[in-house]
């Protein structure tokens, strides 16, 4: 089994190294297949991987041409039968990728899979959500879980625990059959930071009927939005940009 995973980086040098580090240190029998796609960083990020990794198929953008093209552009030179999404700043425990794949195994119908994390200091991190509706965002603000048959947009760590299939895992750390990617399709580019995996979720249980499993043997050590955090202010305008994007596709122009 053949598995190609899609790094795409931005400045992350150090995590980068670590992330890839943990690539090669994976259990089980599967060729993997390494391909990072650098988004211009400054700081030494290609010219490291060229020389520590020699292996790794690397991209070196012009532009920080964000995380979906980025993405879309690492599967399109990939050749595994298996698309792992990941981000610079995940370590995988050793067994990661077998638990994923014996998951996935097991539930025929799943067309993705994604593990656990956690972050650096050991805590449990909230990865899985249901997709953003317009009362999940309310009660989410307001700190109430349920409302009749409304729940708020986050899963809670015991439904973390206790699901198999999730509705959208971050994309984070996302292990997807070729033939399920083939399906749905590519990120939408549209969603250059925020939403794109919201939206590539969506679409699959909208458009397909493949599901998405939570795998609890599954973990990974995720430093959430190292990136991302870079950008200050503008996280937070490129967020609701992304929110009212989701909501003119797939609400507003399908009522209309």
């Amino acid at each position: 089994m053949r598995v190609s995973f899609i790094i795409p980086n931005w400045n992350h040098k150090q995590l980068l190294d670590e992330c890839i580090t943990s690539i090669k240190a994976l259990t089980g029998d599967f060729e993997k297949e390494i391909i990072v796609i650098d988004n211009a960083s400054e700081d030494g990020s290609a010219a490291f991987v060229k020389d520590a990794h020699p292996d790794v198929i690397l991209h070196r953008g012009q532009s920080n041409v964000g995380y979906a093209k980025a993405t879309n552009m690492g599967v399109s030179l990939s050749g595994g039968q298996m698309i792992f999404l990941l981000n610079n700043d995940v370590r995988l425990f050793p067994d990661c990728l077998q638990r994923l794949y014996d998951c996935m195994e097991d539930n025929p119908r799943a067309g993705a899979a994604a593990p656990l994390l956690y972050y650096p200091d050991g805590r449990f991190q909230i990865s899985c959500r249901r997709f953003p509706s317009p009362a999940a965002l309310v009660l989410e603000q307001f700190g109430v879980f349920r409302l009749g048959r409304f729940r708020k947009w986050k899963l809670t760590q015991e439904e973390h625990h206790r699901s198999g299939e999730v509705p959208q895992p971050m994309a984070s750390a996302l292990l997807i059959k070729r033939e399920c990617w083939d399906e749905v399709g590519a990120l939408d580019e549209d969603f250059p930071i925020f939403f794109n995996d919201v939206d590539w979720c969506y679409r699959l249980y909208k458009d397909t009927k493949f599901t998405i499993a939570l795998c609890h043997g599954a973990k990974a050590i995720h430093h959430e939005g190292v990136s991302v955090n870079r950008l200050g202010f503008r996280k937070k305008i490129n967020f609701y940009r992304g929110l009212f994007s989701f909501y003119k596709k797939h609400y507003l122009i399908r009522q209309n």
